[in-house]
């Protein structure tokens, strides 16, 4: 009776041996699915975010670029505008001056032609009573008409008096044509002075207005390094490698509180020289980081990290391992095996050109793929294959299905990775 009982106690322990086994297999399985999807899901995350970035990343430049461009054509205009301005005014001035110094000229070449003639006719009276008279009588009548004088001159004495009166004559006459000649500069200098300032004004303004946008433009340039380290932390963090960026001491600004022999102008034509060479370098920058983005999208394509089947757990783990097929001892096994259901779909776990497809002795139906970076993936025990030699396959591309083929004890997915020529353990990969 304690025989019966030792053994219905010993098969109801298996039983519950056996079930609890399917239990935690059937756990294992959910949990494997489970953390698969998970994976998927945080990978298609990170690719959108990536995607997302690299489009803003892009239309940051493109609007940085259009609005340097912009900038650039409004301060040729404004500069051709202000040249135009400033010959069109100096013209106008030279023509006004022009002007007034012919009417001063003409009016002073009047009254001198009117003198002229009234001392000729004087002239030739004086001359004509000179040359008949050696003597000359001057008669000083007062106001009343009382004790009127007379005195006689001698002609030689006359000469000398006639001579200083001429001689005063024409230092009066300099002395007005030297005041005449200082009036009329005077008024240009005067006008040349209020179109200096008018366009001196016009010019500070438009300074004030390219010093705006200029300010404008380096807070927009500002915003884009910002966001390119945004891009470049979150690509290091993936374990990207990422190009070094470019020297700032190229397009560094300087500065004093003394201006020296520099203009206004001059500073704003600076900064926008530095701004262009900014802008230069943060195209260049960001080119470099989408190349390197593209690089590292291409690694991580051509990197086996994709698990390979649609769901299904490791049967039998890389390395060492007892005889599968109930021999003794044990054997090396170069991949992992991967139980899944019969028919179910084998994926290209990373993106390359099929090496080999087809049987393939012990391994029955299968298939070679050759990556980049020395990676190779090889797929075992399928039922059927859909690929062929030389076919390029992208990742995730259905190359087969799931089987029993060659030395297996039930349908499973034996997967390998060989990197450089020795096999590695795929699930670091995954």
């Amino acid at each position: 009776m304690s025989q019966n009982f030792l053994e219905r106690c010993n098969e109801k322990m298996q039983s519950l041996y056996d079930c609890c086994g399917k239990k935690v297999n059937e756990l294992y399985a959910k949990l494997a699915e489970e953390v698969q999807s998970l994976y998927n899901h945080c990978k298609a995350q990170a690719s959108e975010l990536v995607a997302k970035l690299l489009e803003k990343v892009q239309l940051l430049y493109n609007g940085c670029l259009e609005k340097i461009a912009a900038v650039i054509a409004q301060v040729k205009a404004v500069i051709a505008v202000a040249a135009a301005v400033a010959k069109i005014q100096l013209t106008m001035l030279e023509r006004r001056v022009r002007l007034h110094v012919m009417s001063i000229v003409n009016k002073l070449q009047a009254k001198q032609q009117e003198i002229v003639g009234r001392m000729k006719a004087r002239y030739h009276a004086l001359l004509s009573t000179w040359r008949r008279n050696q003597h000359f009588t001057f008669w000083f009548i007062p106001a009343d008409g009382q004790n009127i004088a007379k005195t006689h001159v001698k002609k030689t004495h006359l000469k000398y008096a006639l001579t200083a009166v001429a001689s005063f004559l024409v230092f009066v006459s300099c002395t007005i044509g030297v005041l005449a000649h200082f009036a009329v500069q005077n008024e240009q200098q005067k006008q040349e002075l209020a179109a200096y300032k008018q366009t001196k004004s016009e010019q500070e303004q438009t300074i004030r207005q390219l010093r705006l946008m200029a300010e404008t433009n380096q807070k927009k340039l500002a915003a884009l390094s910002k966001l390119e380290d945004q891009v470049r932390s979150q690509m290091e963090k993936n374990g990207a490698q990422l190009p070094p960026k470019s020297n700032a001491s190229d397009y560094a600004g300087q500065g004093g509180p003394v201006l020296g022999s520099a203009n206004p102008a001059n500073i704003v034509l600076e900064q926008e020289k530095n701004i262009g060479l900014e802008a230069d370098a943060k195209k260049v920058d960001l080119e470099n980081l989408l190349s390197a983005i593209e690089t590292e999208n291409y690694r991580r394509d051509v990197t086996p990290s994709q698990w390979p089947t649609s769901g299904g757990s490791i049967s039998s783990p890389f390395g060492g391992r007892a005889n599968p097929f109930g021999g003794y001892g044990r054997d090396w096994h170069p991949g992992i095996d991967i139980a899944n259901d019969y028919g179910a779909p084998v994926y290209a776990s990373a993106a390359g050109y099929v090496q080999q497809a087809g049987w393939y002795g012990g391994y029955g139906i299968y298939a070679r793929i050759n990556h980049d970076y020395g990676y190779q993936t090889a797929y075992g025990h399928m039922s059927r294959v859909v690929c062929s030699a030389g076919q390029y396959v992208k990742k995730g591309e259905i190359i087969g299905y799931v089987g029993s083929t060659g030395y297996s004890t039930g349908p499973h997915l034996h997967f390998e990775v060989i990197h450089y020529g020795e096999q590695v353990d795929p699930s670091s990969l995954m």
